[in-house]
């Protein structure tokens, strides 16, 4: 048995809870998370997870040294790219933007994409993963808990398959609506960082790493894409989410693969 999961909870007892009509004369239950936790305490679900060592933490740029963002939107060439193996469960809970230098500010536009593509190739700069159970491991022993998932920033063109299969879609979209050069304009003092929160700006995406032909899928697999669009633009990327290994995404989603 995992000693990763959350105090009180285990295999036997995650059951998949699906939102469901219910008759007139039937008593009414409150639809449950994975682990019978109400979904009203999501935020307190996701922490159980991070805690246990299912949360991680996900770079492209690091300290003070930016990436080079891609610059026009191309759909094979994201920023960052998470590729989820097949059977494994991501879950995104936060996505950081941050453009340290454009050119002009009317080109930039940001979005997330979750794809039932998968591709365990992607050329780029691998990103850097890191557990926020800092020093995690299994409790007692100091192994280290392996995330599974293939991160990849700064893709190269056509670095990846075009995510855009027709079970994909974009659940983040942010843009700046200037047309303004930062370098001569007041404007450049304006923050240029932008932030998507589960919960906060709706419920996260499931992608669960699926067998070829899912949802038009070429590839098994699937993943999240990040774009940071821009004209000659340098930044940021952190990505954090929950990474489930396929005996535990079973336990929790009845998972079988795909984007839920």
């Amino acid at each position: 048995m995992s000693n990763f999961y959350p105090p009180d909870v285990r295999p036997y007892e995650l059951v998949q809870r699906i939102p469901a009509i219910i008759p007139a004369n039937a008593a009414v239950r409150a639809w449950t998370l994975p682990d019978g936790s109400t979904a009203s305490d999501l935020a307190k679900w996701i922490a159980a997870w991070e805690w246990a060592g299912h949360g991680w933490n996900i770079q492209v740029g690091l300290a003070s040294t930016p990436a080079t963002f891609a610059g026009a939107y191309d759909a094979d060439a994201p920023d960052l790219f998470v590729h989820v193996p097949l059977g494994y469960a991501f879950i995104p809970t936060v996505i950081e933007v941050t453009f340290e230098a454009v050119g002009t500010e009317s080109t930039m536009e940001v979005m997330a994409l979750a794809s039932p593509e998968g591709d365990s190739s992607a050329t780029g700069t691998a990103a850097t993963v890191a557990n926020k159970r800092v020093g995690a491991g299994t409790p007692g022993t100091g192994a280290s808990h392996s995330a599974g998932i293939t991160a990849t920033g700064a893709i190269d063109a056509a670095g990846i398959t075009d995510p855009n299969v027709s079970g994909a879609f974009t659940f983040w979209r942010k843009q700046r609506p200037l047309t303004d050069t930062v370098a001569t304009t007041e404007n450049d003092r304006n923050e240029l960082n932008w932030q998507w929160v589960a919960g906060r700006d709706g419920f996260p995406p499931l992608i669960i790493g699926s067998p070829a032909g899912t949802g038009g899928s070429a590839a098994a697999g699937a993943s999240l894409s990040v774009y940071a669009a821009s004209q000659a633009g340098t930044g940021f990327i952190i990505c954090e989410g929950l990474i489930f290994p396929p005996n535990l995404a079973g336990d929790l989603f009845g998972a079988s693969g795909g984007v839920v």
